[in-house]
């Protein structure tokens, strides 16, 4: 199993506050933390600790803090090969977190928003053969494409994230064989103007007539929708899968811990309804505490944590795909 992954970096300070501030409004935080993050190192470290063998393509900065990080590629067992200082200034965000794990976050990119085709060009033609492309989109958008085309001529998956939100161009779209997002996204995807109280039964019924609005052939698209589960959509079947009850503590990062876990289920030849369970399994341990890279866990943490808890069967609902 191996996978490249697209990564980011972002130096993150987190703020724990008594609620989410309202615009204009100043709040006093009760307790602070700092770590190392990103969406993309976070997959990538996620993955690696689920076992996947993981290139990262990591663009950093010429700060103290990008040695840091090479410090703990290091000591996490992951190859800094295609860590790349492509920039004066690491990624740097700020989160404010709520007692019931609800956040908010801005990130300037730094370096991110420095990486271009070439530097996918160069990696990808030393590359080892791999069997997915993970990208998100604290990147360019040029960038993944680059490297979906060539995961495109090399019969390998990609899978796009595109968080922070902004709407995939056509050309990426038809370059992304598996799109997850989260409910907030995929509001803005499928051009709806709430879909904040839909229950698990309506995403069921609705998301396959969503999905005919989008110029999109994939061959699955998931919708993370936070304590409810997720939603899944592949040709004639979209699936609903619960997720274990706990108590968030922080949200940050849960989904790209998700996303590890159904990477590692997709690679693993798993059945969705057990893919899905897998990824939730891991964006729940992640939620439950303060922080998320030390909490991204491993395969054996996500095994003890489904064995000791139980969840509701998926519900799985077949229909016609449209001809279009």
């Amino acid at each position: 199993m191996s996978i490249l992954v697209l990564s980011s970096y972002v130096h993150a300070h987190c703020l724990q506050v008594d609620r989410l501030p309202l615009p204009g409004e100043s709040l006093h935080s009760n307790s602070m933390w700092s770590e190392h993050g990103g969406k993309g190192l976070n997959v990538a470290l996620g993955a690696h600790r689920l076992g996947i063998k993981v290139e990262t393509l990591l663009p950093l900065g010429t700060d103290v803090v990008a040695d840091a990080i090479l410090q703990l590629l290091q000591d996490e067992g992951l190859h800094s090969r295609w860590a790349l200082k492509i920039g004066e200034q690491s990624g740097f965000g700020v989160g404010f977190v709520a007692p019931n794990g609800e956040n908010f976050l801005a990130v300037y990119p730094g370096a991110n928003a420095l990486l271009r085709p070439e530097h996918v060009e160069k990696v990808v033609a030393a590359l080892p053969k791999v069997e997915m492309v993970y990208g998100q989109f604290e990147i360019p958008e040029a960038a993944i494409v680059c490297a979906f085309r060539w995961a495109r001529g090399q019969s390998t998956r990609t899978l796009l994230n595109p968080s922070p939100w902004r709407l995939p161009t056509p050309t990426l779209l038809a370059l992304t064989d598996i799109l997850v997002v989260n409910e907030t996204e995929a509001a803005l995807l499928f051009g709806q103007t709430d879909t904040g109280d839909l229950l698990p039964e309506q995403w069921l019924n609705y998301l396959p007539l969503w999905v005919t609005q989008l110029d999109w052939q994939g061959d699955l698209l998931v919708v993370t929708l936070g304590e409810l589960g997720c939603v899944a959509l592949t040709p004639g079947t979209v699936i609903y899968q619960p997720t274990w009850s706990i108590s968030a503590m922080d949200g940050t990062g849960a989904g790209d811990a998700f996303s590890a876990g159904l990477v590692l289920g997709l690679l693993q030849g798993f059945e969705l309804d057990e893919t899905l369970k897998l990824a939730c399994a891991c964006g729940a341990l992640v939620a439950a505490k303060q922080g998320v890279l030390q909490n991204l866990p491993t395969l054996a943490e996500v095994s003890l944590f489904v064995q000791a808890k139980n969840i509701p069967a998926a519900t799985r609902i077949n229909f016609a795909p449209s001809s279009d």
